[in-house]
């Protein structure tokens, strides 16, 4: 089952076709729900859980409109470009020749402030929308533009066509 912020968090990004969960452990609810949705998801932690292993490969044997792709990987590492030199960890098989589609967005769910910034830093470099949800009991660490959706705080800290900061509040 996915909370209502999570609900919110696929609200905001599901008009995207290729995404990056930042952080995903062994919560897959967003990224399958995506998946389920026609998204092309590339889930990334450190240490992907179990479930979330699972997860990907129900995707594939229940022939869901989009995918759901499981990766290790630092998001510090990633931040700056360092992943990639043994490979990249956001590849998708199902990329242009180029061996690159465009990400849409980069998100997370109960984003620590320690991973905020790299976070950010992952989507500017990707030109990518970036939106995430904290922990619950901290505030961003980041320039972001608060969202309630359907009574759900949800944090974005870019956000338009391909990216780019969010407006400045009035």
């Amino acid at each position: 089952m996915v909370s209502s912020t999570r609900r919110a968090l696929v609200e905001e990004i599901a008009g995207h076709d290729r995404l990056v969960e930042v952080g995903v452990g062994d919560r897959p609810g967003v990224a399958r729900a995506l998946a389920e949705r026609g998204c092309r998801v590339v889930a990334v932690d450190v240490e992907p859980g179990d479930r979330t292993r699972a997860a990907a490969q129900e995707t594939e044997s229940e022939e869901v409109a989009g995918s759901l792709r499981v990766r290790r990987g630092d998001i510090l590492a990633l931040a700056d470009g360092k992943s990639e030199r043994d490979g990249d960890p956001l590849a998708d098989p199902d990329d242009d020749a180029d061996g690159r589609t465009a990400v849409g967005a980069v998100y997370a769910c109960h984003l620590p402030a320690e991973l905020q910034s790299p976070t950010v830093a992952l989507a500017d470099r990707l030109d990518a929308a970036c939106a995430f949800t904290t922990l619950g009991f901290e505030e961003p660490v980041v320039p972001v533009r608060r969202r309630s959706v359907d009574g759900a705080v949800l944090y974005v800290a870019r956000d338009g066509e391909r990216g780019g900061p969010p407006p400045d509040p009035e």
